[in-house]
């Protein structure tokens, strides 16, 4: 529902700003128009983040509108969970990307692909965050699967962990995320660093979940591949500004 009154505010503000009618609104068009013209430059600059966007758009409001019944299905068929991989790895490592679990999420996921996606792929091209994100998305959830295999069969999980929901594209966006810290330079890149991975390590220790330890290795994939994906410049330049350990 919440998502359905989103669209309708959008269509209904858009048609307002098109229409020549209520002339007292002129002047608010006038400082409008200039930014919605530097809003669409922008999204065009970054097609991968936005149409991925308009992905999750669809998906979350055909999720929305099922019955709670048929929503459950949906998502569990497309979870990346050790049953769903087992029978059909392939399906369930692409489709799981393309879903979430509830509305509020595409709202968070709009800002943060924003802030995050879009500059990385303005830098470094359409069709490398494309591979940074897959590869992010498939190797985590691929790590995460191992151990929770390793913990059932050792008896340190339950076993109906097998069959849990897992949808959404944390994994990928933490990959893509690690690529950002090579753009960044001096106190940005502390911060954002500090922040990050002081996040990922707080979520880990205390809620010790296996989708927040597959944000660890999302995110440490994202080092790893991110020397293939920049600029050499940008990969001699973080090197510099990371501190080298001391020897003993």
């Amino acid at each position: 529902m919440g998502l359905l009154i989103l669209i309708c505010s959008v269509a209904l503000l858009v048609q307002i700003e098109r229409s020549s009618r209520w002339p007292r609104l002129d002047p608010w068009r006038d400082r409008w128009r200039p930014l919605e013209r530097r809003i669409v430059r922008y999204v065009r600059s970054a097609p991968f983040t936005y149409v991925f966007l308009f992905v999750l758009l669809i998906t979350t409001w055909v999720f929305n509108t099922s019955s709670p019944s048929t929503a459950r299905t949906l998502l569990l068929e497309r979870s990346t969970n050790l049953h769903q991989l087992g029978h059909d790895p392939m399906r369930a490592l692409v489709a799981s990307a393309f879903w979430l679990s509830s509305s509020p999420e595409l709202l968070v996921w709009l800002v943060l692909f924003t802030l995050v996606l879009a500059p990385v792929e303005r830098w470094i091209g359409s069709a490398r965050t494309a591979f940074v994100f897959a590869v992010g998305h498939a190797g985590a959830t691929l790590i995460t699967a191992a151990g929770l295999w390793l913990a059932i069969h050792y008896n340190a999980a339950e076993r109906n962990v097998a069959h849990a929901i897992d949808v959404g594209v944390s994994y990928g966006f933490f990959a893509v995320a690690a690529v950002l810290a090579f753009r960044l330079s001096g106190r940005r890149l502390v911060l954002y660093l500090a922040i990050l991975i002081g996040y990922l390590g707080v979520m880990a220790s205390v809620d010790r979940s296996f989708t927040d330890f597959g944000h660890l290795a999302a995110f440490s994939i994202g080092l790893l591949v991110a020397p293939l994906v920049t600029p050499k410049r940008a990969r001699s330049h973080i090197s510099q500004e990371l501190p080298s350990p001391k020897p003993g």
